[in-house]
Parts: C-alpha cells; sequence; structure tokens
C-alpha cells in the first residue's frame, strides 16, 4: 500500500511539472463539461482535497488552507502539494483500526468516516483527476507524460518504493479494501454498459483512450492478466469479446482470483516476469491493477458524460454507502 501513496505524491508533481512548462493559456483555458475544469483548476481541486482529507486520520492541518474555489497559479500549489504528498504515508500508518466509523465535518455537514475510505478517497482522487488533466492536455494536441505504474516504478530505480516496515495489519486491511472498490465500481460500470446499445458502446470523447467499449474490454483484459502473472500462469491475451456480458462474467472470475490471492499473504517481492522483458516486484502489478482501473472507468464516465449518457457515481463514498461500511455498530 505504502508504494500506492509514494506513487500519488510522484504523478502530482512530475504532472505538475510538465503542466507548468506549457504555455499559460493552455493551463488557464476553460474545458468542456465532461470533465471538471481546466487544467489549473483540477491541480487545485486536488490540493484542496490532498490537505483537507489528512486531518480526519492525523489531525495535522495546513494554516493557509486551500480552498479549491478559485483556480490558483500552478506555482502557487507546488508547495502545498509536496507538503501534503510527505505527509500521507504518516495517515497511512496512523495508529487505529482502519474500519473504525467516527464524524468528520464536511463541507455538506456531518458525515461518517473510516480511515481506509480516506486513505482510498485519496488515491482514487488523484488518479481521477490527472486523468482528466491528461484529457485536457491531449485536447490541446500535447501528449501527457505516463504516470501509470509502471513508469513510477522504472523512475523509482533502486529506491524501495514499498517498504516492509510499519503497520503491515492497517496497511492489508486497506489494500483488500481497495480491491473491494475496484471490484464494485468495475462491476457496477459494467452493469451500467451492458443496458446500452452497439452504437453507444462505440461513443468516445476526445482525449480518452477510445471507445467505450474497447475500453472496457482493455481494463477487463489487463485486470485478468495482471492476475494470471501474480498466480504465476504468464501474460494473457485481450479477451476481444465484443460485447459487455462476456466481460462481465470474466471480470467475475477475476474479482473473486484477486480477492484469493490476496487472502493468501502473497509476498510482494517476488518478482514477476514482464510483457517488455525483465521483472518487477509483485507489488507493481497489484499497485498498477488499482491504478489501471481507477484510469479507464474514469475514461468511460468522461465518454459517458461528453455523450449525455447517465455516469454512476463510482468513487469510494460510494462505495462504502453501498457496502454498509459507514453504518455505526451498536
Amino acid at each position: 500500500m505504502l508504494a500506492l501513496f509514494r506513487r500519488n505524491e510522484w504523478a502530482n508533481q512530475r504532472l505538475l511539472d510538465f503542466c507548468a512548462q506549457q504555455p499559460e493559456e493552455v493551463a488557464a483555458a476553460p474545458a468542456e463539461g465532461d470533465v471538471y475544469g481546466g487544467i489549473d483548476a483540477q491541480f487545485t481541486h486536488m490540493v484542496s482535497a490532498e490537505t483537507g482529507y489528512l486531518p480526519w486520520i492525523t489531525g495535522r492541518r495546513r494554516e493557509d488552507r486551500i480552498s479549491g474555489d478559485t483556480p490558483l497559479r500552478l506555482e502557487e500549489l507546488r508547495e502545498p502539494m509536496r507538503w501534503a504528498g510527505t505527509q500521507w504515508p504518516e495517515a497511512l500508518d496512523f495508529d487505529r483500526d482502519p474500519e473504525e466509523v467516527f464524524q468528520v465535518q464536511r463541507r455538506s455537514g456531518q458525515s461518517a468516516m473510516t480511515d481506509w475510505l480516506a486513505l482510498l478517497q485519496l488515491l482514487h482522487h488523484g488518479d481521477d483527476h490527472r486523468n482528466q488533466v491528461a484529457t485536457v492536455l491531449s485536447r490541446h494536441g500535447i501528449e501527457p507524460p505516463e504516470l501509470d505504474c509502471w513508469a513510477f516504478a522504472a523512475a523509482a530505480g533502486s529506491v524501495e518504493a514499498e517498504s516492509g516496515d510499519g503497520r503491515t495489519g492497517r496497511r492489508d486491511a486497506v489494500l483488500r479494501r481497495a480491491f473491494g472498490h475496484h471490484i464494485w465500481a468495475t462491476s457496477k460500470l459494467l452493469e451500467r454498459c451492458v443496458e446500452m446499445t452497439s452504437d453507444q458502446l462505440g461513443l468516445t470523447a476526445p482525449g480518452t483512450f477510445g471507445s467505450i467499449l474497447d475500453t472496457l474490454d482493455h481494463l477487463v483484459s489487463s485486470d485478468r492478466s495482471y492476475l494470471s502473472r501474480l498466480q504465476g500462469h504468464g501474460r494473457q491475451p485481450p479477451l476481444n469479446a465484443g460485447a459487455i456480458g462476456p466481460l462481465l462474467e470474466h471480470f467475475s472470475r477475476s474479482a473473486e482470483g484477486w480477492l484469493a490471492y490476496l487472502d493468501s499473504q502473497p509476498d510482494f517481492g517476488a518478482l514477476i516476469p514482464l510483457r517488455t522483458g525483465g521483472e518487477a516486484p509483485a507489488w507493481v502489478v497489484v499497485m498498477q491493477a488499482v491504478h489501471h482501473g481507477n484510469d479507464h472507468r474514469t475514461h468511460v464516465g468522461t465518454a459517458l458524460m461528453h455523450n449525455g449518457l447517465d455516469t454512476p457515481d463510482l468513487d469510494p463514498w460510494e462505495y462504502a454507502l453501498a457496502v454498509g461500511a459507514l453504518e455505526v455498530k451498536p
């Protein structure tokens, strides 16, 4: 789990550095309604969230809170983004049961919260909005930088991103919740899309992966292949299923496999052969599965919104409510 938070910090900084090098009119340009906003608005919102979620766990707050209401210049966001990135590993290892339900004050009022929900919301929120920034860059004809977990692992080099130190029981519990959300959100999106016509499944949005069907096929195919490699069975070919129904069936089997893998107390340091040659520790493949799901569900959500179709809420808040994790037990 620690590597996911280190990768979130790395991806934020890398994307901010990249965007800061673009013409100022690109960063400040308004965006279409199928994404949250322009690049500066997206980054302001991200920093506001990352600094705002933190006190729910550690109680630590910045004196100059970023409100998120008004977009700031990218250079103004660099220091608070860096500060937040250094704080979240401590939040991951905070000394509290991650399933314990407590109350937090949100803008909308008092809300039930757990540590695992705040931790997963941070990771999902970062993936979601970095994906949207990449979409905006693509619409300006700018190729965004690679931010996936393969790129992070390569950039980390000899740095041990996934340390065995820390509260491993808490980390394992949060990781299982991360896959619970991944499975729930992907299943819900597939169930939404199984109702769509073939013409609707062929729709896309500028700057995203491709058509809705192709994106979901890629998501499920990759998810199946990641798991297969971790199980020692090697890489699996793309499904090219041609419809949502078969993807639902394949993903249901993968979901069971992921939970069984996590319950087997795997060695996350075990080396796994890569498609491009060489090897990577198992933790890289595991974190890529979580990120990859977030990334491509956002692509599909953007395509649905771009074409005026209903888009399900798939963030960890909705997952927590759906599974009853925010109920206060007597």
